[in-house]
């Protein structure tokens, strides 16, 4: 008796219903930050989102009796902690001031590119044609939307700095993702709330220096409640819950096609400048479908079997 081919197995739909609310938290911080940095200065906001959220998942890992990391999971917790913390916070709040909000938006977005590049030889993870493909499409409507936003602006020196900043803020933030994606694969038992917390520590705590040093504490509006409230926002949903979800995410698919899914973050940030009643143009709709079409091709494109390669983290 001949048997049929073996269907394909049901795709797990928890990690992406992860990722769905990990890029709703982070569209929505750009709302929340605009809000927050009217009162405090983009690294004195970054330090008071980062360390929040470190004491939020600190006190949930206590009460459930979690297991903070140690040995070489804490020094990868730690590690990836600056790039995806420290680097990613101060480089979009830095890069966006200085580059303007559409030059830094694409630079920021160049993340899923390095995860591509990186994965092959440091995860073994490999992406089909039609992958790549998605990536390109989803890249080309983020500069869809924010084309209007492009400008040379008047101080060039300034503008390229800025410009720097925010392209090491997405290589940052691939770097970090990777190392995340390693960890887990090679320590499955990792805590996940634990380690996030770690991040979020280490990482706001090298906020500290660089906000004392240049971020004119003096001048915070520390009784506006509008502050406080942004940085509730951020800290408990953008970055404690978010990471979460993200890392969680990471367990079960590729970092490539994770990573991917930062291309929506800009589109739920249009969706709730929507909801507040500024109707965007028509060509940042047109980006917005291009850009949710590119990541639903890398999130369908088939999975080419991993090449012999052990996960970066020993």
């Amino acid at each position: 008796m001949t048997r049929g081919p073996r269907p394909a197995p049901a795709t797990n739909v928890v990690p992406y219903l992860l990722l769905a609310a990990t890029v709703v938290l982070w569209g929505s911080a750009f709302r929340a930050t605009a809000v927050g940095t009217q009162h405090a200065s983009p690294v004195v906001f970054s330090t008071l989102r980062a360390l929040p959220a470190a004491a939020l998942l600190l006190a949930i890992t206590a009460l459930r009796h979690g297991t903070l990391p140690r040995g070489r999971t804490l020094a990868w917790a730690a590690l990836s902690g600056l790039f995806m913390v420290t680097l990613a916070f101060e480089g979009i709040a830095e890069g966006t001031s200085m580059a303007g909000a559409g030059n830094a938006a694409i630079l920021l977005n160049t993340t899923p590119f390095f995860v591509l590049v990186l994965a092959r030889f440091t995860l073994g993870e490999r992406i089909a044609p039609w992958g790549v493909v998605g990536l390109v499409t989803a890249f080309i409507g983020i500069v869809t939307m924010v084309s209007s936003q492009l400008s040379g602006g008047t101080d060039t020196g300034r503008m390229v700095l800025g410009m720097a900043i925010a392209l090491m803020a997405g290589a940052g933030f691939a770097v970090g993702t990777l190392l995340v994606k390693a960890t887990v694969q090679r320590y499955p038992g990792t805590d996940i709330v634990a380690f996030t917390a770690v991040q979020h520590l280490v990482g706001g705590v090298a906020l500290v220096p660089l906000a004392l040093l240049y971020g004119h504490v003096g001048d915070t509006s520390w009784g506006a409640g509008s502050l406080w409230t942004s940085v509730a926002w951020v800290a408990a949903g953008s970055s404690a819950f978010a990471a979460v979800a993200y890392t969680t995410a990471l367990r079960s698919i590729p970092a490539t096609r994770a990573s991917a899914w930062q291309f929506l973050a800009p589109v739920v940030a249009v969706v709730v400048e929507v909801a507040r009643g500024n109707a965007p143009e028509a060509v940042v709709l047109a980006g917005m479908a291009i850009v949710i079409l590119g990541v639903a091709v890398v999130s369908r494109a088939p999975a080419p079997p991993p090449a012999a390669a052990e996960p970066a983290v020993p």
